[in-house]
């Protein structure tokens, strides 16, 4: 991780562009779809100034692609320093979304095919057989269920830690405990400790995993990103035990919230327009273009992995200084009317393309291909089961919580409609 001490000198920055503002309040979680969002994906970069320190924020669609594509002005890796507490996503691990160069991409080759359409295809039955269990799941609830908390929470626990990897329960608990203790860590505010109990679960987590890398080293499985980066570690020494551990905790912890929230998403969007719904339902043709609409539209978060300024630089004309952190929210770009016209109507017949929710350039999500293909077979087995699904308020307004920027909703009552 590197390492900088010296403060930012703000009387260089555009002080008419300096909001003193704390990305991750509540205030700006609760309203960011339908008040921060749009404004800055139809604005320049701006500053959010918390606790003295100037974070740059990137919303427009053309600016968030300068920053994820430019890897020489803007590091992927975390910057230590006090106040960036928030941004040591995962305590001192460094995963392959965090590198940059040569050793992101010795990283990525490893992990990439686990991931290829090839793999996804032979493993789509399996993931429909998981989403019927789960919906006949639901429909013994008898009509009444909650969304997020009785189905689209645990869509990626039981597709990919218990579907793909075939972890035991007690492994699958470990790793969900950890999801869970997640917002402890990227919560903290500048100076604060990281508390015990996130502590606690990283060390069980760590252990837990320590055990599963030599159940597969012992016994490698087909389809298994953990199996192919044991291998390339036995074999060519490719990778290092660190990157081993810290790359499943990545993948395993955090993967389970943003395909989550996207299914539960998916699903409010489509009940509160409801015609467009009915189309779907009709048309099952639309599903692929239904999902990328509903992607761009609500996605799982304001904004993930930040960058880091390598030197002092501009992103249309607003200064950024080295070592300062670039907030960069896709979610924003999303709503950038230059790109997507009248970006807050959902549209299904949109045909939204390069949607930014994955990322750009070289750091363009591993499991965007995964991720899809749940969606896609979630919202065809919805479609197929439950016609008639509906919110049980129409006018159902959601109360977000979870990590750093992360839209995890805390409940989402629903009806089946049988």
């Amino acid at each position: 991780m590197n390492t900088t001490a010296a403060p930012f000198d703000l009387s260089r920055l555009d002080g008419s562009r300096i909001r003193n503002i704390d990305l991750g309040s509540d205030e700006i979680r609760q309203h960011a779809l339908t008040r921060y969002c749009p404004e800055w994906g139809s604005n320049k970069p701006f500053y959010a100034l918390h606790a003295g320190i100037p974070q740059a924020v990137v919303g427009r669609y053309n600016d968030v692609k300068e920053v994820y594509m430019d890897d020489d002005r803007f590091s992927a890796t975390p910057v230590k320093r006090p106040g960036f507490e928030r941004f040591d996503f995962f305590n001192g691990m460094i995963t392959v979304s965090q590198m940059d160069g040569d050793e992101h991409d010795r990283v990525r080759q490893v992990l990439a095919p686990s991931f290829s359409p090839g793999i996804l295809a032979k493993l789509d039955n399996k993931m429909r057989d998981i989403v019927d269990t789960m919906l006949d799941e639901v429909e013994a609830l008898g009509g009444a269920f909650d969304c997020m908390n009785d189905f689209a929470g645990d869509v990626v626990v039981r597709i990919l830690l218990d579907g793909v990897l075939g972890l035991t329960r007690a492994q699958q608990d470990v790793l969900v405990r950890m999801n869970k203790a997640l917002p402890l860590s990227l919560n903290v505010a500048p100076g604060e400790k990281v508390p015990d109990t996130f502590i606690s679960a990283q060390a069980d987590t760590m252990a837990m995993i320590g055990d599963l890398i030599a159940e597969r080293r012992a016994n490698p499985r087909a389809f298994d990103f953990i199996s192919a980066m044991v291998k390339a570690q036995d074999e060519s020494n490719l990778l290092s035990d660190a990157e081993v551990a810290a790359n499943i905790f990545g993948i395993c912890v955090a993967g389970q919230g943003t395909t989550a929230i996207s299914s539960a998403a998916m699903l409010m969007t489509l009940c509160k327009h409801r015609d467009q719904f009915d189309e779907v339902i009709r048309n099952p043709a639309l599903i692929r273009q239904t999902v990328e609409e509903c992607l761009r539209y609500h996605g799982p978060g304001i904004f993930w992995f930040p960058r880091f300024a390598t030197r002092d630089c501009e992103v249309d004309g607003v200064p950024i200084l080295e070592g300062m952190p670039v907030i960069v929210s896709a979610q924003s770009a999303s709503y950038d009317p230059s790109v997507y016209p009248d970006p807050l109507v959902f549209n299904i017949h949109r045909n939204a393309t390069n949607i930014p929710i994955f990322g750009m350039g070289r750091h363009h999500c591993i499991g965007n291909r995964l991720a899809r293909q749940i969606l896609k077979i979630v919202l065809e087995k919805v479609c197929r089961r439950f016609p008639r699904l509906r919110l049980d308020d129409p006018d159902f307004v959601p109360r977000f919580e979870g990590s750093f920027g992360e839209l995890r909703f805390t409940s989402m009552p629903m009806h089946t409609g049988h």
